[in-house]
């Protein structure tokens, strides 16, 4: 009984607890974090990279059925079925 009236009379006595947190700073990045941040920026490069060339791929290869005699096919202007030989006059 004399435990708990002292345990009474000390709690009185005491000012009252408070607890503080203080906000962390950020933590540096880990050499981990900018490696794992390097592959999913070349994953996203690849991404754009596919479907800028399945894009371009695509125009290409409407533009070759679309227009086939057209200059930027790759197909030269002049005609090469008909050359010239020096012989023939």
């Amino acid at each position: 009984m004399e435990c708990v009236l002292a345990f009474l009379l000390l709690q009185a006595n005491q000012p009252a607890i408070r607890y503080f947190t203080l906000k962390d700073p950020n933590p540096e990045p880990s050499y981990v974090w900018v490696i794992l941040n390097a592959f999913f920026f070349i994953g996203v490069m690849l991404i754009v990279m596919i479907t800028l060339g399945t894009i371009f791929g695509g125009f290409r290869y409407w533009l070759l059925t679309k227009f086939p005699n057209n200059k930027f096919n790759g197909i030269d202007e002049e005609d090469l079925l008909h050359s010239f030989r020096l012989s023939d006059r």
